[in-house]
């Protein structure tokens, strides 16, 4: 744990630890910019919360594993023999040298490349050579991996290095109501991209926080989903999560012809075997047929959920911000998910991760406002990116494309702050919850 001085940053002599801990956080560029703020960050926020480590699918075997890598924390995540998932620290309890390299593999036991101990897949240290030379006695059995709690839910296996943490469920409250519709366990991640980003992890989560941007960085975006922000829901929860539900398969109101059926729009109603024709003039009330219609097609296309999601869910995104950094967007057939966690050492960096799940249905990945996406049903694998030299998708480039640009005006003397709209009432939230965590963390160790 880092040694902060409590006391002055509390009586505001530290303008950074002070301005961390206030109860409404000042939206200041050294919050992206100082490896002070990054500090507090890793010991109170990401040390403290649930945290995705993988896609339950990666390790389907007794004996599979991966490693994820938070910052400068490695956590290692394997499938045990009852077909559950414990997770450890990544180091070898002798003397720290990183028990695992690479991403993930598949073992009977776990070995020290330093000088040889073993462990068990439950963690149980089994061997060690010279074990009769250790004045404190034999340390098998006593020297275990350090486990740290984990838990399933919707396909992921999450993880707290908080030994005093809350149930996963309390941690996601009305989140776990939302995605428990949509049956995303069964579903197959048919996208899995990772890539470096020049630009602090707040950045891209103040994107997604917000969208206020769309009209600007995504115009595409209305031709399909009302982004006008007073027919839109928002919701801000309790436990730092929030939501944003726009309307699907309807063109904006912001829209130059709101009323007429554009090309994405016609292409939904084709896939669920309604005319467009039928609805040139009138396309608002393409969202209600559309609805129906899944719900009369989905069985026979073996979407075995649809019975038990709103009808709002047949045709809207759910867009959930799970705090600290990771966004979850749900359609009915498809579901996506973007997070963005601290680089190792550099606040102007952080590792950004793109993923797409796709319901098997009856075979067929049916993207909305999407046609003609026939991307493969199978597992994919870990596609690493170099930002600037490959894509990570039409909409993701857009929304990196801005944060690395702010992250260069946050260099800048000149911003003094963020001057929020009402419609960006999310990040202030965002922010305000950070503050709660390294308020909460800094009071205990006084």
């Amino acid at each position: 744990m880092t040694e902060h001085a409590n006391i002055p940053a509390i009586k505001g002599q530290n303008n950074l630890i002070a301005g961390a801990i206030s109860p409404s956080a000042d939206i200041t560029r050294d919050r992206y910019i100082s490896p002070d703020f990054m500090q507090l960050e890793a010991d109170y926020v990401w040390a403290k919360v649930w945290n995705i480590g993988s896609w339950a699918a990666e390790i389907p075997d007794t004996g599979d594993y991966v490693v994820h890598q938070l910052g400068k924390d490695s956590i290692l995540m394997v499938r045990q023999v009852d077909g559950g998932v414990k997770a450890f620290h990544n180091v070898c309890t002798h003397r720290g040298n990183r028990l695992i390299y690479g991403d993930m593999g598949t073992t009977e036991k776990f070995a020290c490349s330093y000088h040889g101990w073993q462990y068990e897949l439950d963690g149980t240290l089994s061997f060690v050579q010279d074990a009769e030379d250790f004045p404190l006695g034999n340390p098998c059995g006593v020297r275990n991996l350090a486990e740290i709690r984990c838990e399933l839910w919707a396909g992921f296996v999450w993880y707290n290095m908080d030994v005093d943490c809350e149930p996963l469920a309390d941690f996601l409250g009305e989140v776990k109501e939302i995605f428990d519709r949509y049956d995303m366990d069964k579903m197959v991640r048919v996208g899995y991209q990772v890539a470096e980003i020049p630009c602090n992890w707040k950045s891209i989560h103040d994107n997604f926080c917000e969208s206020y941007h769309l009209p600007t960085t995504h115009p595409e975006l209305s031709e399909f989903f009302d982004d006008d922000y007073k027919n839109t829901i928002f919701e801000l929860y309790d436990t730092g999560h929030n939501l944003m539900r726009m309307k699907g398969a309807v063109p904006s109101k912001r829209d130059d012809a709101p009323d007429h059926v554009n090309e994405p729009l016609a292409a939904e109603l084709k896939e669920w075997g309604l005319d467009p024709m039928a609805f040139e003039g009138r396309a608002g009330d393409a969202r209600g047929e559309i609805q129906q219609a899944k719900r009369a097609l989905g069985p026979e296309r073996k979407y075995d959920y649809f019975p038990q999601l709103l009808d709002e869910q047949l045709t809207d995104p759910f867009h959930c911000n799970l705090f600290p950094g990771t966004s979850i967007t749900a359609q009915a057939t498809v579901v996506g998910l973007q997070r963005a966690e601290p680089h190792p050492t550099d606040p102007n960096k952080c590792i950004y991760e793109n993923w797409s799940l796709a319901a098997p249905g009856d075979g067929v990945v049916r993207v909305p406002n999407t046609p003609g996406d026939h991307r493969p049903l199978a597992e994919a694998e870990r596609h690493d990116v170099i930002y600037g030299e490959a894509s990570l998708g039409f909409i993701p480039d857009q929304d990196l494309r801005v944060a690395s640009g702010q992250q260069l005006g946050f260099q800048s003397r000149g911003f003094e702050g963020a001057y929020l709209t009402g419609q960006e009432s999310r990040i202030q939230q965002f922010h305000d919850r950070i503050n709660e965590c390294i308020r909460t963390g800094l009071a205990k160790e006084t």
